[in-house]
């Protein structure tokens, strides 16, 4: 058995942007800036109360290796 922890800090006006239907993504970039290299990109859907785990949630892994 695999357990996955996810915890995504956002702020009040994003909280409120989500809630608005204003947005419905967020996407990490690495730049400059950033202890990390990997793009992370967060996709938020609405479901049904009795939707299933596969329809809430879906995690997939694109392991493409650039060749130099």
């Amino acid at each position: 058995m695999k357990n996955y922890h996810i915890q995504l800090g956002l702020t009040h006006e994003e909280i409120i942007s989500l809630l608005n239907g204003e947005i419905s993504s967020f996407n990490f970039l690495p730049t400059e800036d950033t202890e990390h290299d990997d793009r992370i990109n967060i996709s938020i859907k609405e479901v049904e109360e009795d939707a299933t785990l596969s329809e809430c949630m879906n995690l997939s892994v694109d392991t493409t290796s650039v060749i130099s």
